[in-house]
């Protein structure tokens, strides 16, 4: 396509196109879990949240509410409650398909 020149383009088409390109994109880099590792970004942002935070296996108890916030604040501003469905969801064995 040049600079400059207008294209006729049927509207129904356009928006067909481009819901399907934003689709795609939202599926491929966000509802799939990573091949390398099997997270999906807001897992790797848990997981890098609480490694910044000192939160090993060894540390003391710290409540899920403390972490929610520092990756919502840092990370993931997109609200609350998809970080903490992840949370829960990297703590439960039977959830994940490797533990």
């Amino acid at each position: 396509m040049e600079i400059g020149k207008l294209k006729q383009t049927d509207i129904a088409e356009e928006m067909k196109r481009a819901y399907l390109d934003y689709a795609m994109s939202v599926i491929v880099s966000r509802a799939l879990p990573d091949v390398r590792d099997g997270l999906k970004p807001v897992h790797r942002r848990i997981l890098f949240a609480m490694d910044e935070m000192g939160l090993a296996h060894t540390a003391k108890y710290s409540k899920s509410a403390k972490i929610v916030g520092e990756v919502m604040g840092k990370f993931h501003p997109h609200g609350d409650m998809p970080i903490y469905d992840a949370l829960v969801r990297l703590a439960q064995s039977f959830s994940m398909r490797y533990p």
